[in-house]
């Protein structure tokens, strides 16, 4: 029974596909009728979005936050000296002793150099000293400094011979340690105050407006190029002074046989106190 129902199925199935291709077959279009080419619609563009600008917010002013003044800092600014030039009247040359003395004595060392040098007519000497020591002479009889009481101590060798003491060095040494120790920083400033009566005492041995300054460096070079000669030294007295038994040392200028008497410990001390005084005067 089930086999003849399966039968009667595909028997009413294959019926349905032959009618259908069978009107496939036969299949003519009505009279009439044309067919239509339709034209394909162009797209049109889309219209462009318009696009509004919505501004952006004003931000909020922002209020300073309220704080209280600072108070106010008071500086309290060191006192400043008011800087007086002074005004120093100086005397007139015949009477600068006592104004000169009395600027020494207030240096450190003004007693013991003020014990050193003469009391009168100071520039006037030490103008003429200094303008011979320049030519590398030495004054005959006028000088600054006091010369030292002790004679030179020798030695006799033989009738006329003699020879000079390595103690005679000693001296000096006073005078030129009493020299060394004054600061050249502090008797400058003296100096360049006083420097129109130096000035005029120079004038008056002939130089007219040469200045001083000058001739003072020329004779701390003279002294600073000094000859030296080793000792110990001989000499022989043909009249009154000694005088060296060597010709080469006796040819020597005053300044440089004066520097042998001073003996070679002083005179490096004497030179050494000489250059910081030429640089002192030589820096503008």
């Amino acid at each position: 029974m089930p086999n003849k129902s399966l039968a009667i199925i595909a028997a009413i199935a294959v019926i349905g596909l032959l009618f259908l291709v069978y009107l496939a077959a036969t299949f003519e279009s009505p009279e009439g009728t044309r067919t239509v080419d339709i034209a394909v619609p162009v797209p049109r563009a889309p219209e462009p979005i318009q696009r509004v600008e919505t501004p952006a917010p004003t931000p909020a002013p922002i209020l300073p936050t309220e704080r209280p003044a600072p108070e106010p800092v008071v500086v309290n600014e060191p006192d400043v000296p008011e800087v007086v030039e002074e005004i120093i009247d100086l005397p007139v040359l015949n009477e600068s002793d006592a104004f000169l003395a009395e600027r020494i004595q207030g240096l450190e060392t003004g007693t013991r150099l003020l014990s050193l040098l003469v009391s009168d007519d100071l520039i006037r000497k030490f103008v003429v000293f200094v303008d011979n020591v320049a030519d590398g002479n030495l004054p005959q009889l006028e000088y600054p400094v006091r010369r030292p009481s002790q004679a030179m101590a020798v030695r006799e060798l033989d009738e006329n011979l003699y020879e000079m003491q390595t103690v005679s060095y000693q001296r000096y040494t006073p005078m030129v340690d009493g020299l060394a120790a004054v600061n050249p920083d502090r008797i400058i400033p003296i100096y360049r105050m006083m420097k129109p009566l130096f000035q005029e005492a120079y004038r008056e041995l002939g130089y007219g407006s040469r200045n001083f300054d000058e001739t003072v460096v020329r004779a701390i070079d003279t002294v600073l190029n000094a000859r030296t000669a080793e000792g110990p030294f001989q000499l022989i007295k043909p009249k009154v002074m000694y005088i060296y038994a060597d010709s080469e040392i006796e040819r020597l200028n005053p300044v440089e046989k004066q520097l042998l008497r001073l003996g070679p410990q002083n005179a490096e001390k004497l030179k050494l106190s000489l250059r910081q005084y030429r640089e002192r005067l030589t820096t503008p």
